[in-house]
């Protein structure tokens, strides 16, 4: 009786690890084809719609304009157009020479921040950029970048990026 009783301790719980595993198993094996199945049926319960678009009186061909035909085209000819000047609005040592105001709103980032001063001078693309990089650097140095504050700000003309930074961090 010693022998049973010990025996029956001894492997208890391996008896019932396997019990448990088998009993998942078998549900699982079970209801596999339900669970692999609920895709198909929840596709199966949406209504499904289909559009059928007519094509048929689209034009496609390419539009001709009058005067530009390929074997008669000028390209030689000159434009009275004169480009206009741009007005320097920041000199070669990061000064301003003009004075702006920049309004930050509330929720406004860093980056949006120093969007909204690059943007106030109104720069071309390529100096937009060269100007945004040197001022997010400046700020981002001088440890600006969670210091933002929201509100209406005048950046006076003589203000260099240092100046710029501390006007809108209220450092």
């Amino acid at each position: 009786m010693k022998k049973i009783r010990d025996f029956i301790y001894d492997f208890s719980d391996i008896f019932t690890a396997i019990l448990v595993l088998a009993l998942a198993g078998s549900i699982i094996f079970w209801r596999v084809q339900v669970i692999m199945g609920y895709s198909d049926m929840k596709a199966a319960s949406e209504p499904k719609t289909e559009i059928d678009i007519d094509f048929s009186d689209v034009d496609l061909d390419p539009i001709e304009k009058p005067g530009f035909e390929d074997d008669e085209t000028d390209i030689t000819e000159e434009t009275d157009e004169v480009e206009e000047p741009q007005v320097v609005v920041i000199d070669e040592n990061y000064k301003s020479t003009k004075q702006v105001a920049v309004a930050i709103p509330a929720g406004a980032g860093y980056s949006e921040a120093i969007r909204y001063v690059a943007s106030a001078y109104g720069f071309s693309d390529d100096d937009y950029f060269t100007f945004y990089n040197l001022l997010w650097n400046k700020g981002i140095a001088m440890g600006a970048d969670y210091r933002i504050q929201i509100g209406t700000f005048t950046i006076p003309a003589g203000s260099s990026l240092e100046d710029m930074i501390k006007i809108i961090a209220a450092m």
